[in-house]
């Protein structure tokens, strides 16, 4: 069975792992999943304009500034409430639903 988009699926996969196996609060499983989003390039799945729309919406809302992208979601995840940060866990795991 051909895998579509094998590198993207393995990075989200970490990301969902990292939200779901740790003790920490969900800001600090939230900042552990920001690494493996941020290994995530758009030009693996660059054919699906709407993956591209999904994909960057979802790290405008980890990160809004886009000069130290991962410098900028840890803060922005260290501040966020529970339900925040809830919302993007959501979010992630229905990147992972979407690309499998």
């Amino acid at each position: 069975m051909d895998v579509k988009y094998p590198k993207t699926r393995a990075h989200i996969f970490e990301a969902v792992r990292a939200l779901s196996t740790s003790p920490d609060t969900i800001q600090t499983r939230l900042i552990d999943a920001t690494k493996s989003l941020l290994a995530v390039t758009i030009e693996e799945f660059a054919d699906d304009l709407e993956l591209t729309i999904r994909f960057n919406r979802l790290l405008d809302m980890i990160a809004v500034d886009h000069g130290d992208v991962e410098a900028v979601a840890v803060e922005t995840a260290a501040y966020m409430s529970d339900a925040q940060a809830s919302i993007i866990a959501d979010l992630i795991c229905d990147f992972l639903y979407e690309i499998a």
